[in-house]
């Protein structure tokens, strides 16, 4: 990383400048002239910002980044990303149908995506802004994943004792004023259940939606609701929470998927 910063911090020609029909690039724009192809372009381009940034997050929870390289992915159905150099998943991210606007700010570029419900702010300052790239990318229509979310839950709704025995099916997709809950269903002692599926390895986030949906169902019955998570896998942050709260954990083995994706086939 040093030496992609001491390249970039040396004398190099300012304002290069690429522009065809499906991207435009930019290296070292000015904050003024990122702020305006941001604002133009967001809702038809996808946008990759590299920079030295610092982040803060408020919602739910809160967090911030220090200043450091990182690199952020604008998409145009709202969706925010910023990563760093190592693991899959962004250190901080806004979903679709979040609401984003740059402006400059005494000399520096600021992004601010904003989320309604819940309410979520993500903002991002950039006092060095070295690469700006807007691309056009394609959609798939019709895309199919073999061992999706909906997959498992169809698996589990024709398997329950796999989650636990017992366990009898009330409702799946169950429509509430705060989300779709996976399946719904009552235990062998008379609770409610609900179950939430996360695809893969399990974040924060896979914890705090089911908390919404089992506080909601606790106040909208009066009854005794317990929540599971099923998932690949777990985060040890997420595996706090979960242990927070009271919530179980059902790992679906990789020899499970494999099997109902051959099924699938």
């Amino acid at each position: 990383m040093s030496d992609i910063l001491s390249y970039l911090t040396t004398e190099q020609p300012k304002q290069e400048h690429v522009q065809q029909d499906n991207f435009i690039v930019l290296v070292e724009p000015s904050p003024e002239d990122a702020c305006s192809l941001i604002n133009r372009h967001r809702s038809r381009f996808v946008i990759v910002l590299y920079g030295n940034l610092r982040a803060h997050y408020e919602g739910r929870a809160k967090s911030d980044l220090e200043l450091a390289p990182r690199l952020v992915i604008l998409k145009p159905d709202g969706a925010l990303l910023i990563h760093e150099a190592t693991k899959r998943e962004p250190v901080i991210w806004q979903p679709p149908k979040a609401t984003l606007y740059a402006q400059v700010d005494n000399g520096i570029l600021v992004l601010k995506s904003v989320r309604t419900n819940p309410y979520e702010v993500v903002k991002i300052e950039i006092p060095s802004l070295y690469f700006l790239g807007l691309f056009k990318l394609g959609v798939t229509e019709n895309y199919k994943v073999i061992g999706s979310e909906k997959d498992i839950v169809d698996f589990l709704v024709k398997n329950l004792d796999f989650v636990e025995p017992g366990l009898k099916l009330i409702s799946r997709e169950f429509e509430t004023n705060v989300g779709s809950i996976d399946l719904l269903c009552e235990d062998k002692d008379g609770n409610l259940v609900v179950i939430e599926v996360k695809r893969g390895q399990a974040g924060p986030e896979a914890v705090h939606q089911l908390k919404r949906y089992v506080e909601h169902m606790q106040k909208t019955t009066g009854r005794n609701v317990r929540g599971i998570l099923v998932a690949q896998d777990i985060s040890s942050s997420a595996f706090r929470y979960l242990r927070e709260y009271g919530f179980k954990f059902v790992r679906i083995p990789q020899k499970v998927l494999i099997g109902l994706m051959s099924t699938l086939k």
